[in-house]
């Protein structure tokens, strides 16, 4: 009798294990591999400062904003994440892709601090979005005789599909067209002074 209330007992316990909702794993995303760097094996011709961002970009979140609903509001994808808060991901690319990069001859390194100000899908339509990149940079050259230079930029780009990948890739891509611009500026903005 023991035996019979038992196994009823473990069998009633392990089919309410299979009724119970699973929770789908969540999907974790970074920017990819990184473009081949070049490299000139010379000294550091900048220090990077960690980037930095508002509160809404502090967390893992993949942001979104229905711009044809109400273009107020910033959501978050409930399944998909980034590795890193954005700024960590743009601190590593950065560091990454500036490390080999000629200085100015004769100057001392700069530091470049950038801050991320938009880094989200937009879409004009339940079909149809895009991805905002918006940033500025600010270079301050050793010593203080120099005033510091700021420059700003927005990118936008289509998104391949509607959903939390096609953001991912389309935000990874407009990283990377963003880095060779800021590297222009860089470049013509500490070696001409």
């Amino acid at each position: 009798m023991r035996t019979t209330a038992f196994l009823l007992t473990a069998t009633v316990a392990l089919s309410a294990c299979s009724l119970a909702p699973t929770v789908p794993p969540k999907a974790i995303y970074d920017l990819g591999p990184a473009p081949a760097a070049t490299s000139t094996g010379g000294a550091l011709a900048w220090r990077i400062a960690d980037v930095t961002a508002p509160p809404q970009l502090s967390g893992e979140g993949i942001a979104y904003r229905l711009a044809f609903q109400q273009a107020q509001r910033l959501e978050h994808y409930r399944d998909s994440l980034w590795a890193a808060p954005p700024a960590a991901l743009l601190t590593q690319r950065l560091r990454e892709q500036l490390a080999g990069a000629p200085g100015c001859a004769g100057k001392p390194a700069a530091l470049l601090t950038v801050n991320l100000d938009e880094f989200e899908q937009v879409f004009s339509s339940p079909a149809s979005s895009q991805v905002v990149l918006r940033l500025h940079a600010t270079l301050w050259p050793a010593g203080t005789a120099n005033t510091p230079l700021q420059q700003h930029w927005r990118l936008e780009r289509p998104a391949a599909s509607p959903d939390a990948p096609g953001a991912v890739r389309a935000l990874a891509q407009t990283v990377d067209d963003w880095l060779p611009q800021l590297a222009a500026w860089l470049t013509s903005g500490a070696c001409q002074r």
